[in-house]
């Protein structure tokens, strides 16, 4: 019978950064070093806010555009259609968003 031979892998090399956190860990410091996770993170916020403040600020134009007496009126009919699409897309996603989660996930 042939017998069969089991190499271990080899341990990867270790970094910088993983060292000092390992000290960090036996100092009793168990903070971990996720700067890119923090990263990440910022930037999704930014757009996610971005995002918000574009969609208020066409709110704010288009309610402005029908409250405002006609003399007032500084949109055309098709800008002011391709506005109303826009927002219309906006609430309808967060809207679709909204019951997917609450069909997908009852419990919460």
């Amino acid at each position: 019978m042939t017998e069969l031979k089991i190499n271990p892998e080899q341990e990867p090399a270790s970094s910088c950064d993983a060292q000092k956190e390992a000290a960090g860990f036996q100092q009793g410091n168990l903070d971990r070093d996720e700067a890119v996770r923090t990263h990440i993170h910022i930037a999704g916020l930014i757009v996610f806010w971005a995002f918000v403040i574009v969609g208020l600020a066409l709110f704010i134009i288009l309610a402005w555009h029908l409250g405002a007496p006609s003399n007032l009126h500084f949109l055309t009919a098709e800008q002011r259609n391709d506005l109303q699409m826009v927002l219309l897309s906006f609430i309808g996603s967060s809207f679709v968003t909204i019951v997917a989660n609450r069909w997908l996930n009852p419990k919460q």
